[in-house]
């Protein structure tokens, strides 16, 4: 195969049409190729008596440099998509804890009139997963639909892998528990009189 970074001007030929010298054989092998080189070559040596030396390159040394920028792309896209999701951790926590936060009355008023420390804290709890549940599956929705843009850039990576989507999901989740939970606690274990002259 003839290569060139333009995919237009790529092409394979035969090999009694290759212009390079010499023949080559690509093996496929499992694990790291550097490992089994110098066995490879062994072997191939004893079936190539006439070949006064054969070497064995692995394909990673030779399309090394060609692959170092595309690395870098989705090593720059791995820590742009971390990034992005503690952004959106942090978002929702202090949204959720701060509509809570703005409760406190409400929920002084409910346990002055005999609600229990549980009940308002599952209740919180309630709202705070319906809340941060919508973000997630209207955030789900963009993403499913938006990743057919930056397929392109991906090399046998879906963009709506199961396993990825269910990460996000379960820890956006655990961060709508843990934004509710916390002020929720903290709210409903305050005296009823002191939350009630809250503002």
């Amino acid at each position: 195969m003839w290569m060139n970074d333009d995919p237009g001007l790529q092409l394979y030929t035969s090999a009694a049409q290759n212009p390079l010298r010499g023949r080559k054989l690509f093996v496929r092998i499992r694990g790291d190729a550097s490992l089994h080189a110098e066995g490879l070559r062994a072997v191939l040596q004893r079936e190539m008596p006439r070949a006064s030396y054969v070497t064995v390159t692995p394909y990673s040394d030779i399309v090394g440099d060609a692959m170092t920028s595309w690395q870098l792309g989705a090593t720059v896209f791995v820590a742009f998509g971390v990034l992005e999701m503690l952004l959106a951790a942090i978002g929702l926590y202090s949204a959720i804890s701060y509509n809570v936060a703005q409760r406190t009355h409400e929920m002084g008023v409910r346990r002055a009139l005999g609600a229990q420390a549980v009940d308002v804290i599952q209740l919180v709890l309630r709202q705070g997963v319906l809340l941060g549940g919508a973000g997630i599956v209207l955030g789900g929705v963009l993403a499913w639909f938006a990743g057919s843009r930056i397929e392109p850039l991906l090399f046998k990576v879906s963009t709506r892998d199961p396993f990825v989507f269910g990460f996000v999901i379960i820890a956006m989740l655990v961060v709508a528990l843990a934004a509710s939970f916390v002020p929720a606690r903290r709210a409903a274990s305050v005296d009823p009189n002191i939350a009630l002259r809250s503002e």
